[in-house]
């Protein structure tokens, strides 16, 4: 089932690179409670992440195939141009699970009992497209149980565990504004096909004010983080800083038609990640 050829279609169709974006995060949530690098938990918390991620895109490519296929950027993808069967996507959907849940029991069992959010939250991302152009902010909610999910798993205890709400806010706002953004390149495709989108529903040029407010709670929600949370390092407001010219570059692109997001945000979360450790060490 899975030879060299369907190990290509599953790489291309769950994008293992977008990973980047949510595994700083959680590794940060780990990190803020731990103030310890504990390899085999790190480890154990990348496959888990790795599961999961590919659970989201399953479900996300699956429930989309349809759409896809309308869509010149999505029609080559492996469901919507058939590269795929689904024999084969049932093989992987029950790989991706055990490689999700395996991890996730060792680290702490009581996670049994809170899998089928996640599991939950990503089978309805999908379908909110076609009714609501809220979708964006429903995927910022789904990743900003990242740094929560991160924090829970050292110790299976929520004790504290809303030290890590700002951070989690901090992601449900920038993720959303990111989203948004990145459906600009289908603004043509999704108005053709009464695909719910911010962009869709308001313009172009609202949707990317949107986005920039989104940015700006974002960063005013990070910068408590840093200034209540953690100490007021310079090495954290450069962290800050740099996110913002981060995000502020990302809406001057806009504006200028490039879209090419998934670069600028694959720094977010490691600088995120800087910021958690820069705590640990006193930087």
């Amino acid at each position: 089932m899975f030879n060299f050829k369907n190990t290509r279609l599953a790489f291309d169709l769950v994008t293992i690179s977008h990973t980047v974006f949510v595994l700083p995060l959680i590794f940060s949530g780990y990190l803020f409670i731990s103030k310890d690098f504990i390899f085999i938990d790190l480890l154990l918390i990348t496959i888990a992440s790795f599961g999961a991620r590919n659970i989201a895109f399953i479900f996300n490519r699956y429930t989309d195939r349809e759409i896809d296929k309308k869509n010149p950027r999505t029609l080559s993808r492996p469901i919507p141009s058939g590269k795929t069967s689904n024999k084969f996507l049932i093989s992987f959907f029950i790989l991706s699970f055990l490689i999700f849940i395996i991890p996730s029991l060792i680290l702490c069992k009581s996670t049994l009992y809170l899998i089928p959010i996640p599991i939950i939250l990503f089978y309805i991302y999908p379908f909110l497209k076609r009714f609501t152009y809220l979708c964006h902010h429903f995927l910022g909610l789904v990743l900003s149980l990242s740094p929560l999910a991160g924090f829970y798993v050292y110790d299976c205890s929520t004790l504290n565990i809303l030290d890590m709400l700002p951070l989690s806010i901090f992601t449900f706002f920038w993720i959303s504004g990111f989203d948004i953004l990145y459906a600009l390149q289908d603004y043509e495709s999704d108005v053709k096909n009464k695909i719910f989108s911010i962009p869709s529903y308001f313009g172009k040029k609202r949707a990317i004010l949107i986005s920039f407010l989104s940015f700006i709670l974002a960063i005013f929600i990070l910068s408590h983080y840093q200034t209540i949370i953690f100490d007021r390092t310079i090495f954290g407001k450069s962290i800050i800083l740099l996110i913002l010219i981060n995000f502020i570059s990302q809406i001057y692109f806009s504006n200028k038609g490039n879209f090419d997001f998934f670069r600028y945000n694959s720094y977010i979360g490691f600088l995120i990640l800087l910021l958690t450790i820069s705590d640990i060490f006193n930087i």
